[in-house]
């Protein structure tokens, strides 16, 4: 199937070429999608599977060549050359000079090792290997980069033409460079590309970012189906609008925000971050992060406050957690989420981490141990006949060493009560959605899968939360526990393989990545950065429908600039074809493009859902290009700019602009301008519409309809 698929597509991008050519000047000056290239040389036959996929993971279309490849192959401005250090011994007398006049006119060049390539671009290497365990990117983190182990490189002087990228902080040794030949460019690596074991961000974290910046080649294929959890607990230094655009153009469609403060500057922000973001087309969820409920609630109800066995407060680490099994103090925070949701234009909710406290071997440490208030002691005693505080006395009959049989009814009891309170709460929600019927509810909860400690530790079965999907309808997302952030990327493969046989049809299913600072410090960097926050991105991005990750506040720039290409290259099948335009996806995408001035067409037709920098492109198998407009074109022809629901189809006739789409909540529809007239499924609609001066964004109801504009 997928060779008669390449055979077709060959067919109709020749057919495509032929008609372009003979069609006249109207159809000529076509602009395709094109994803950069990287063509690793391997003259040795050896295979490099860890650069080509750590550079695949970020939108760059790498694949190996022979010499005789590399000679026959279409090389583009949007082509790079990869030489690893085994293959820049090989190049001989003969093919040296190839590369070299490459590069000089215009091909971009990454390789590694002390070859005789990288001497005659001017490396004066001399003779003698260095030793690091740590090294440093001078541009990218002023932490500096931990070496999975002592690391040999070989020295080379420094050449003022050359600009240092990253160098060995102790001798001050330049280590990754970048420089001219001719009107080309390169960068060349001290460490290996394709390091002899780990993964090449624990050695090289920041090399996309270089590639990007360096050689001035960025991905072209885009997505949007990132989440983000933004605690505004600093909100007086957060600019709500600016805010906004910034995680639009990194990709967020939908943001969690923080709903536990109750000062009248945090119920202010949040209204202005809600416009903010609706403008943009982001939804605005209500992250509730049970037991916790507020610092407000916490010290206006102490009486209600979590104890743990030791007979503390449960102040555990940031949350100020509430004793939810005491029945008034549930009556009291159900009405406060009640008014909280009415409150505020949220899109949905997010109950968000609902579980006890306990440390590492659950009954050892009862100062981290929770429930213990006395509401829980009296339900647990009316039904097993024991104080639970009984399991922490080693003098008791019933201590958690010499009963198992109580050990476990603590247990199961805990377990039994998340359980419980989720469904509880999950009622609330659906009585709040009574009075806003387009409300979505994202249940999040730990694995305990890839941990299983985790189900003792925090009461969390996933099993039992899973099967409440029987009688309530909401995204599941999934948070992998901090005992396992230091592991791979690929846990989470794992973590998709078992939860996605598991969930209803339809259902939509998230992981949530932590980019936190990991304990004890792990290689490359304390926090997931550059090419390891990809791989994770990346891998979340192949087994979920939605990426979340925590949060805005640790997000750094320099490394969500490509978050939105890694996205996209994960949707992409196949590959995507040079001067045809074909784009096979699994789900939407936008292809990042200037169109000022031109035409966007889909599939031969006229296209609608473009703006000045992107065209979106439908999932399924397309092709698509722009023109130039003709010289009597309407300037203020409608367009569809972003949609942050499913796009089913879109067409152009004359002024007239029909969409079909599909959206679980209320689907956000950016326009180029307001449209005079306005059809929802056949019948006139008002609709809402927001605002700025500058935007305008059309509110639509969710559900699949069909709207026809003017």
């Amino acid at each position: 199937m997928r060779r008669a698929y390449l055979l077709l597509v060959s067919f109709f991008c020749l057919s495509l070429t032929l008609s372009s050519a003979n069609a006249g000047p109207e159809t000529t000056d076509f602009n395709y999608p094109r994803v950069p290239q990287g063509l690793i040389l391997s003259l040795t036959g050896t295979h490099y599977p860890g650069i080509a996929q750590a550079l695949s993971s970020v939108g760059f279309q790498v694949r190996e060549v022979s010499a005789a490849g590399y000679l026959s192959s279409e090389r583009t401005r949007d082509t790079f050359l990869i030489v690893p250090e085994q293959e820049g011994w090989q190049l001989g007398s003969t093919f040296l000079p190839v590369i070299l006049h490459d590069v000089g006119h215009g091909t971009p060049l990454l390789l590694d090792g002390a070859t005789p390539l990288a001497a005659k671009l001017g490396l004066a290497f001399i003779g003698t290997r260095g030793r690091m365990k740590r090294y440093r990117w001078k541009h990218n983190a002023e932490e500096l980069i931990r070496l999975p182990g002592r690391l040999k490189y070989s020295r080379y002087k420094g050449n003022p033409s050359l600009k240092v990228l990253a160098d060995n902080p102790q001798t001050r040794e330049p280590l990754v460079v970048a420089g001219n030949l001719e009107q080309g460019r390169f960068i060349y690596s001290a460490l290996p590309l394709e390091p002899p074991q780990g993964l090449v961000y624990e050695y090289l974290p920041f090399l996309a970012q270089a590639i990007v910046d360096e050689f001035q080649i960025t991905p072209t294929l885009a997505a949007d189906n990132l989440c983000a959890y933004f605690d505004p607990s600093d909100f007086p230094i957060w600019d709500a609008t600016a805010l906004a655009i910034q995680l639009k153009s990194w990709g967020v469609r939908e943001v969690h925000l923080g709903a536990w403060n109750e000062s009248e500057k945090f119920r202010e922000f949040t209204r202005r971050f809600i416009e903010a973001a609706h403008l943009e087309g982001i939804t605005v969820c209500a992250w509730l992060e049970f037991p916790m409920v507020g610092e407000a609630f916490w010290d206006q109800h102490p009486k209600w406050r979590e104890v743990t066995a030791s007979g503390r407060p449960a102040l555990m680490d940031w949350r100020h957690n509430m004793a939810l099994e005491d029945p008034d103090c549930f009556r009291a925070v159900v009405d406060r989420t009640q008014r909280l949701l009415l409150d505020f234009d949220w899109d949905g909710v997010d109950l968000a981490e609902l579980y006890f406290e306990a440390a590492g071997g659950v009954f050892k440490d009862p100062t981290e141990f929770t429930p213990m208030h006395p509401a829980f002691r009296k339900m647990f005693q009316q039904r097993y006949g024991a104080d639970p505080l009984e399991i922490f006395n080693p003098r008791s009959a019933h201590y958690w060493r010499r009963s198992p049989k109580m050990r476990r009814a603590l247990i199961e009891y805990r377990i039994e009560l998340i359980t419980q309170l989720t469904k509880t709460f999950l009622d609330t929600l659906a009585r709040c959605q009574e009075q806003k019927p387009y409300l979505q509810t994202t249940l999040t909860f730990v694995d305990s899968i890839y941990d299983p400690s985790v189900k003792e530790r925090f009461a969390v079965d996933a099993d039992r939360l899973l099967a409440l999907q029987e009688k309530y309808d909401f995204t599941v997302e999934v948070e992998d526990p901090y005992t396992v952030w230091n592991s791979g990327p690929d846990r989470y493969r794992v973590i998709g393989e078992y939860y996605r046989p598991r969930l209803h049809p339809g259902t939509p299913f998230s992981i949530d990545i932590n980019i936190a600072d990991r304990m004890p410090p792990v290689h490359p960097l304390l926090r997931p950065r550059g090419l390891e926050l990809y791989a994770l991105v990346a891998a979340v991005a192949a087994n979920t429908d939605l990426v979340t990750i925590f949060g805005v506040d640790t997000f750094v720039p320099d490394d969500m600039r490509l978050i939105p290409f890694v996205l996209g290259a994960q949707q992409v099948i196949g590959e995507v074809i040079p001067r045809c335009g074909t784009v096979q996806a699994q789900r939407q995408l936008y292809w990042r493009t200037d169109t000022r001035g031109r035409t966007a067409y889909l599939d031969g037709q006229k296209w609608p859902c473009l703006s000045d920098s992107q065209v979106l492109i439908p999932a399924g198998a397309h092709t698509v290009s722009t023109r130039p407009q003709p010289e009597n074109a309407e300037s203020n022809a409608l367009r569809i700019e972003s949609i942050n629901g499913k796009v089913l189809g879109a067409e152009r006739d004359d002024e007239q602009v029909t969409l079909t789409y599909e959206s679980r909540g209320r689907c956000y529809v950016t326009l180029s301008r307001k449209p005079t007239t306005l059809l929802c499924d056949g019948a006139p609609y008002l609709g809402e519409f927001l605002s700025n001066g500058k935007h305008v964004c059309l509110v639509l109801p969710p559900g699949k309809h069909t709207v026809v504009m003017e």
